[in-house]
């Protein structure tokens, strides 16, 4: 076997070896347009990555849940819905360079402030 071909053939089993702290999505909930009532506004985008170098070190939190967090910051409402995710690689002279990112697009949902609670009655005209 050619020397070169084992050499990329070990090291692509080093993958992460030295150092790896990798969150990627696995899966996710959404709410849909009829879970919340209609109340759907604009769409917002958002993203996390993951990076891994010379097969050895990676690092990031390429997961849903921070890029749907990503998402929500750049608006003012608490929730998404119809969320949408999508996965993109960058690959590098067989792994030298590595980033896998999770773009997410989901629609914001205006929330109804709720209704102030119920003043108490009054109290009875003999009451101490």
């Amino acid at each position: 076997m050619n020397r070169s071909l084992l050499a990329m053939l070990a090291s692509s089993a080093l993958v992460g070896c030295l150092y790896s702290d990798v969150h990627a999505p696995l899966s996710y909930r959404s709410a849909t347009p009829g879970d919340v009532g209609g109340q759907i506004g604009g769409e917002t985008t958002g993203s996390s990555c993951n990076t891994a170098i010379l097969w050895l070190v990676a690092w990031g939190d390429g997961g849903y849940e921070a890029a749907v967090a990503d998402a929500k910051s750049h608006t003012s409402t608490p929730l998404l819905a119809d969320v949408r995710a999508d996965t993109q690689y960058t690959n590098v002279f067989f792994g030298f360079y590595q980033r896998q990112c999770t773009v997410v697009t989901g629609r914001t949902v205006a929330v109804a402030a709720a209704p102030p609670p119920p003043a108490p009655p009054p109290a009875p005209a003999g009451a101490p």
